[in-house]
């Protein structure tokens, strides 16, 4: 965040200079904008939209990540003991059926 609010700072700054140029030279046509300015005013904008527009909804997308991150971790904690007891459970429960099968089959 410290480094767009430098940027913008930074362009903000380069701006002075050229407008004072701009307004050193003769005027062009009343109706038609500067081209300078209206490269300055189409980044601005882009950059006010950006800031505005898709800069929160990337926010989101990483706050949302963080937040399924953490549950997976929690999940992982509490399951990891549970699935360690099925599989010692599991395990158990087919050696027991070999120990089963075997017996049946000696006389």
């Amino acid at each position: 965040m410290k480094a767009v609010t430098g940027a913008v700072l930074l362009l903000l700054l380069a701006m002075g200079p050229v407008r004072a140029a701009l307004s050193r030279r003769e005027a062009p046509d009343e109706g038609a904008p500067e081209p300078a300015e209206d490269f300055f005013s189409r980044h601005l904008q882009s950059f006010s939209d950006f800031m505005t527009k898709d800069l929160p909804q990337r926010l989101q997308v990483e706050e949302m990540r963080s937040q399924a991150e953490a549950y997976l971790d929690r999940a992982n904690k509490q399951l990891t003991p549970l699935a360690q007891e099925l599989r010692s459970n599991v395990l158990g429960l087919f050696s027991s059926l070999l120990d089963l099968g075997k017996s049946k089959e000696q006389p």
